[in-house]
């Protein structure tokens, strides 16, 4: 695990030339046989992708995205299986909101004054719009991103699946900022706690801890097969990262 073992080469005919879903920098992505495969920007993002889903696969949650870190057309990154269904598309809270109300949700929340009114607020936009109850989406999704650091969770990540008959939630996704894997924005030779503290949240507030607590976890870690799938993380940094995190937050996902 977390070694860009296997290599992929995919023709130019199958790259997706677009911003995606990511706010710190474009992706080069590409899709062939139902497969989505995404080259690393700056710095290990397949790698922490990869370790996110495998997290994930020792809790309760079923709805996530399982990443393989790999080698795409001889650079680093990662790959995962589309997750529509046939005639489904993806439709973010942005997108959401912007076709509801003709403007920016982050422009709206930060208006918004406390925290929790502004989670809430989405919760109760998504529900009154979409007839989904968010609650525990959010919940699952604010909470881990404080575990692993996701300093890259904005509007454009957080979405539903709009189906035939309605829409429902996705699963987690896009995890590939965490555990201070821009190499630009996380120097190599800062100190590893002073890298954590200055680790911003997104997109209700710049503290995870702030977020999560709002809703609570629903999460619940397997941590000694976790701490099992430590050993097998050969780059340092994030390792040693993912072990910070899960010392700090055990009492939160036990």
């Amino acid at each position: 695990m977390t070694e860009y073992k296997t290599e992929y080469k995919i023709e130019e005919s199958y790259r997706r030339n677009d911003i995606g879903f990511s706010s710190l920098g474009i992706e080069n992505k590409y899709y062939k046989d139902d497969y989505w495969y995404k080259q690393d920007i700056s710095g290990y993002e397949g790698l922490a992708e990869e370790v996110c889903s495998t997290i994930l696969r020792h809790s309760n949650l079923k709805e996530y995205v399982e990443y393989e870190a790999c080698t795409i057309n001889g650079k680093s990154g990662c790959r995962s299986k589309n997750f529509l269904r046939k005639g489904e598309s993806v439709v973010t809270f942005k997108r959401l909101y912007e076709t509801a109300c003709g403007e920016d949700l982050a422009n709206r929340i930060y208006a918004i004054r406390e925290v929790e009114d502004r989670i809430h607020f989405v919760i109760d936009f998504v529900k009154d719009y979409a007839e989904i109850d968010c609650t525990e989406y959010l919940r699952n999704i604010l909470s881990f991103d404080m575990l692993v650091l996701n300093i890259d969770r904005h509007f454009h990540n957080l979405a539903l699946i709009r189906t035939e008959t309605g829409y429902r939630e996705c699963p987690i996704f896009d995890n590939g900022a965490a555990f201070l894997s821009n190499w630009g924005i996380f120097p190599p030779d800062e100190e590893l706690e002073l890298l954590i503290g200055n680790a911003a949240a997104r997109p209700f507030s710049g503290s995870f801890e702030q977020q999560a607590v709002v809703l609570g976890t629903g999460i619940k870690l397997n941590y000694p097969a976790v701490f099992n799938e430590i050993k097998n993380i050969s780059h340092k940094r994030l390792r040693d990262v993912l072990e910070y995190q899960l010392n700090r937050y055990r009492t939160f996902f036990i």
